[in-house]
């Protein structure tokens, strides 16, 4: 008899089972959902591979330019006297910041949402639950978005449009971080994205880098730069010496 109660009180196999499962976003200390992040990054077929460590480095940037969008649109919003961030706000947010209105405004950048599923009163009803997102046309969780905004207490009232217009802007940014990282992989041959390659797309862009400037990534590294009376000088002049081509380098 007292055997066995240890192990029914104590746990043992049964209780590791009953355990929740810890988020990735939890374990990073993040917000911003890193499995679909990852996710994403696997579907756009930025790269071959995508290292493990990616979507978490992107999804703090991502986490970043958030907080960073909202602090402006809230206090675009007590300016203006009103209590909800409205798609007002955040263009004016956007739009005032000079890092922010070179990064979303250079290309022109629409959404478009779908439109509603054709048939009578009953085929709606048994139709699966369109998300918010399908219905921008977007990639990126505007409900979860929607979530994080009331959740900030960034204005007492959050639009309606707020959390699709917040959605889009981050996917754009997204977009292109991934597609500059990306050919920063194929220009070092590598198949696989990792945190130096996104370190070597934000910095040598004049744009990002002035938006993160003040943002460390982690095991990106730094950006070589190297004086340029430090570098070995072109000393080879003729065709027939073969050993200044090894100098060079």
């Amino acid at each position: 008899m007292n055997s066995t109660a240890p192990a029914t009180t104590t746990g043992g196999r049964g209780k590791a089972r009953g355990t929740k499962a810890v988020s990735r976003s939890l374990k990073a200390g993040l917000q911003f959902p890193v499995g679909r992040v990852a996710r994403f990054l696997r579907k756009g077929r930025y790269a071959q591979r995508v290292g493990s460590g990616s979507p978490i480095y992107l999804s703090a940037v991502l986490e970043y330019l958030a907080a960073e969008v909202l602090e402006l649109a809230g206090n675009a919003a007590r300016d203006n006297k009103k209590n909800r961030i409205a798609p007002r706000h955040i263009q004016l947010a956007v739009r005032n910041d000079e890092e922010f209105s070179k990064l979303v405004f250079d290309q022109p950048h629409t959404m478009s949402s779908t439109a509603a599923s054709k048939g009578g009163r009953g085929k709606p009803k048994a139709s699966k639950s369109v998300s918010r997102s399908s219905k921008a046309g977007l990639q990126f969780p505007v409900g979860r978005i929607a979530r994080f905004l009331k959740a900030g207490k960034y204005a007492e009232r959050v639009g309606a449009g707020a959390p699709v217009y917040l959605s889009a802007v981050l996917e754009y940014l997204a977009a292109e971080v991934l597609e500059l990282a990306g050919n920063a992989a194929r220009d070092n041959k590598k198949n696989r994205i990792v945190p130096r390659h996104i370190q070597l797309a934000v910095r040598n862009d004049e744009e990002l880098s002035k938006l993160l400037g003040t943002v460390t990534i982690a095991n990106g590294g730094v950006l070589p730069n190297i004086h340029q009376n430090l570098l070995p000088k072109k000393v080879g002049k003729g065709k027939g010496e073969i050993g200044s081509a090894s100098q060079e380098f």
